[in-house]
């Protein structure tokens, strides 16, 4: 697949070849730092995927996209946006952008699955001599965006299911979810008695395959709902399968809040580990308002993840799991993706610090088709056994200077300072810094700063954060001293080592 890349920041279009440069389906096109240089490529080039900007000048991102529409062109264009300028990826995505993805969230594994992904349906287009197979997987995709979206479908977007061949009468809808694994193993066997018509499928997450259903005769609410629970128990006897039910709605407009009911049903399954019909626990808007609060929890402990080191990660990532089973975060997608973000972190620390972490590729297997807990815990117990081998004789002598380390760890993004250290562990400062020396082998403050600078190599290396963003996040308020101190640490400023790949 060959992939343009289209933005005015020098530093963000290193860190998206570099990306690319990692992923062996993709080939780059070429990189223009306006519109008006982006067309000129895209007509010389004819890339398969545009990654752009919004705002650049002479042409912004929008302006580009008109343009190349106008030309009847299906190419694939991607925003690359911040949370301010929402209202212009809503006008994108009606005028037929196909996703965005928002820089300040932007990191290389979210990258490489949508270059994975786009890589798929660019080859499967391309393979696919038979013009009406080609229309089915363009319809599915359709059919897919559409009903993944968290809000209620519009009548234009309505007429664009019947269009993509979804058929449905109003009365009766509801959605069943399977996980993927199932499908991937032998396919799903349904019952074979016509009352439930099936309306469409699709992939709802990387984990959850998605049933739309239909009752093909009028009934009452009560039969609604008793004939939607008979349906889906025979389903998930005759599979051997977990399968997550949404409650019944009259109206095909909700069914994306349906699916995610649906979804959030079967996250029951992932902590309670049995083979049976997971009903809704709360309805859509309690469960849209819990979605949130699981989002802020998750950013809560991403955030930990990355201000701990070695062991001290797993410990995080184990009070999250502990954490995720007594609140019951039923979007298991953010559970999962919060464990390989430890994974990866630990893996990296790991090969950083000579450590060997055995069967690292078959873990991250696993761990990417993760649909249980209990299994998602002893993933991360051993991808943390290097550390945990490793921690007696890395450990401090005294609970004080332990809780010293802890703390720094905790709060290098802030501006502390070792008489601010000392008195946290009830240290006098002087006693303090004479101990510190003795027991971790090197002073707090050289101490501190390779904790900052190993974390700002880390963000360097996965995220597309600017420099100076990147200096505040490690505590560093004045780009230039962090630069500075990076430089005398790794022999290279921040911008060589990010441009040098690491």
């Amino acid at each position: 697949m060959k992939v343009l890349v289209a933005d005015d920041e020098t530093m963000i279009c290193e860190w998206l070849q570099f990306c690319i440069s990692q992923n062996p389906s993709c080939q780059l096109a070429g990189v223009a730092h306006n519109g008006q240089e982006a067309l000129e490529l895209f007509e010389r080039e004819e890339p398969d995927l545009i990654l752009t900007d919004i705002k650049m000048p002479v042409m912004d991102g929008l302006e580009l996209l008109h343009a190349l529409r106008a030309k009847n062109s299906q190419v694939r264009v991607v925003l690359l946006t911040a949370f301010s300028d929402f209202d212009l990826v809503r006008q994108a995505l009606r005028d037929g952008a196909t996703e965005y993805l928002l820089k300040p969230e932007m990191q290389n594994d979210m990258l490489q699955d949508l270059l994975n992904r786009m890589a798929g349906e660019v080859e499967a287009l391309r393979g696919e001599d038979d013009r009406d197979i080609a229309g089915m997987s363009r319809a599915h995709s359709v059919i897919s965006r559409l009903l993944r979206q968290e809000r209620e479908l519009g009548e234009d977007e309505l007429e664009t299911l019947r269009q993509c061949g979804a058929r449905w009468r109003g009365s009766g809808l509801f959605a069943l979810a399977v996980w993927k694994q199932k499908i991937f193993n032998r396919g799903l066997l349904f019952p074979s008695e016509g009352s439930v018509r099936h309306v469409t499928v699709f992939d709802f997450t990387d984990r959850i395959h998605m049933i739309i259903g239909n009752f093909s005769r009028t009934l009452s609410e009560a039969e609604k709902a008793r004939h939607l629970t008979a349906y889906a128990r025979q389903v998930q006897q005759m599979n051997g399968c977990m399968v997550g039910v949404s409650a019944v709605t009259d109206n095909m407009g909700r069914i994306p809040f349906a699916a995610a009911q649906a979804a959030c049903s079967l996250g029951e399954g992932f902590y309670h580990g049995e083979k049976r019909l997971y009903e809704p626990r709360y309805p859509y808007g309690e469960l849209a308002r819990r979605n949130q609060e699981w989002k802020t929890v998750c950013g809560e402990f991403r955030v930990r993840l990355h201000q701990s080191q070695g062991y001290g990660r797993y410990e995080v990532i184990r009070e999250f799991l502990d954490r995720a089973q007594s609140q019951r975060i039923l979007g298991v997608e953010m559970v999962c993706r919060l464990c390989m973000d430890a994974f990866d972190l630990l893996e990296f620390e790991a090969r950083e610090s000579g450590l060997e972490m055995e069967d690292g590729e078959t873990l991250r297997a696993r761990l990417s088709q993760c649909i249980s807990l209990k299994e998602a815990e002893e993933i991360m117990a051993e991808a943390a056994r290097p550390w945990s081998v490793g921690a007696s004789w890395q450990a401090p002598k005294s609970k004080n200077i332990s809780l010293a380390m802890e703390y720094i760890q905790s709060h290098y993004g802030e501006q502390i300072s070792l008489e601010q250290v000392a008195e946290q562990v009830y240290l006098n400062p002087e006693y303090f810094s004479r101990a510190f020396k003795a027991e971790v082998g090197q002073t707090f403050v050289n101490y501190l700063t390779d904790v900052r600078l190993k974390h700002s190599v880390r963000l360097l290396e996965n995220t597309a954060l600017r420099v100076q963003d990147i200096a505040q996040q490690v505590g560093y308020y004045n780009a230039s001293y962090f630069s500075t101190t990076f430089k005398k640490k790794y022999g290279m400023s921040p911008y060589e080592y990010r441009r040098r790949g690491g």
